[in-house]
């Protein structure tokens, strides 16, 4: 096994860095207290082919796997999380109209995903349908050559600028998977509402929505995966795209916990307290060596989970501990960064106040941590009941 990055993904992992140290970085806090989308990183990084990193190259994008692509957004972490959620955003539902939609509706839209002329926002969940994704109760019924899609869906992530919506509907009645397929609907027909939601705890500038279908007349040429009575595999296939998706969280979080150690690490260098600067304090220090343990072992789990995507041997239980063990530890590392900086970590002139709130998000969002251990434990079972 290769721990070592080529010179290829170094050379991008190193741009990345430079980017977002010189072009992000400082312009952060500003998105967070105005909540404000950062729409110039947003067309800088499709000039630079950062939307499309992870699309084949015969739809304008880099074909470079999700390693290369999540490199690029745990450096942008680093220095801001709403940032890097937008690479990782439009580097999602992409990928599951480029492995699964038909062949036409792949060359209309995926090159201007790339070019950053496209957003799509990923509506599935529901008021009643969170981490139960097979509850939803939007339906998508034939009429023709179109379908009438009906429904609610809420977190629906920058559902309020999405040009198009990637939406979770029933094509056939059922209460489990099957059934379930996927629909794109643009923002601008009749029928579609959409509600920003106030008041979110973190990653201000990434607003979170609830979306209202009202028989809604979308072509059938729009569908990506059609559910079918009695089949679940329109809504399993666009399961194995979160697999990297769920790594992805982990990798983001591993960008805001490395950012905030950065920023501790650096701080206790120069301050002083009891005669002493406070990295030559021992309990201090082995708070700082637990922290790169942690930090470290997420490293290695998320891109291990990643490679395996690329390989074409996708590990959802990998991808399961990844997560769970990079959002986890990035919540106690940020916290045990702030608190290194005392009183003044707990305002916001300093960023461990904001790396705090946006870091939360990610231990929900994607499948809660609850949810991913009982993926975990069921592997678990499953694989010992195999053995006997």
């Amino acid at each position: 096994m290769n721990f070592e990055l080529n010179d290829e993904q170094a050379e991008l992992r190193n741009a990345a860095r430079r980017l977002a140290q010189d072009r992000f970085r400082d312009k952060a806090a500003r998105w967070d207290r105005d909540q404000e989308f950062p729409e110039e990183n947003k067309h800088l990084m499709a000039e630079l082919g950062y939307l499309g990193l992870s699309i084949d190259r015969e739809y304008g994008g880099s074909g470079a796997g999700l390693v290369s692509t999540y490199l690029v957004v745990e450096e942008i972490a680093k220095v801001d999380m709403l940032t890097a959620l937008i690479v990782h955003d439009q580097n999602v539902s992409p990928r599951i109209i480029a492995n699964h939609a038909p062949a036409a509706l792949r060359a209309r839209l995926l090159p201007k995903v790339v070019r950053g002329e496209l957003e799509i926002s990923i509506a599935w969940t529901e008021p009643q349908a969170g981490s139960d994704g097979t509850a939803i109760r939007t339906t998508a019924t034939r009429d023709s050559d179109h379908y009438i899609v009906n429904g609610q869906k809420i977190f629906t992530t920058f559902g309020d600028r999405a040009d198009m919506h990637l939406v979770y509907a029933r094509f056939a009645p059922g209460t489990d998977a099957r059934g379930i397929g996927t629909i794109l609907v643009e923002r601008d027909r009749p029928g579609v509402t959409v509600h920003r939601l106030e008041n979110k705890m973190g990653v201000r500038g990434a607003s979170e929505c609830e979306l209202f279908f009202d028989q809604v007349r979308v072509p059938a040429s729009n569908v990506v995966t059609l559910g079918e009575a009695g089949h679940s595999r329109a809504f399993v296939q666009p399961l194995n795209i979160y697999n990297g998706t769920r790594v992805g969280m982990g990798v983001m979080a591993l960008g805001v916990a490395e950012g905030a150690f950065d920023l501790a690490r650096d701080y206790m260098m120069v301050r002083e307290q009891f005669g002493q600067k406070l990295c030559e304090m021992q309990g201090l220090r082995w708070m700082m060596a637990d922290m790169l343990i942690e930090i470290e072992a997420a490293r290695c789990l998320c891109y291990k989970a990643l490679a395996l995507v690329d390989a074409g041997r996708p590990d959802p239980c990998l991808s399961s501990i990844a997560k769970v063990q990079a959002t986890e530890m990035a919540q106690k590392v940020t916290l045990q960064c702030q608190q290194m900086f005392g009183g003044y970590g707990y305002f916001g002139a300093l960023p461990l106040e904001r790396m705090v709130r946006d870091v939360r998000m990610l231990t929900i969002t994607g499948g809660t941590t609850q949810t991913q251990k009982n993926l975990i434990a069921s592997h678990i079972f499953r694989a010992q009941g195999a053995a006997s």
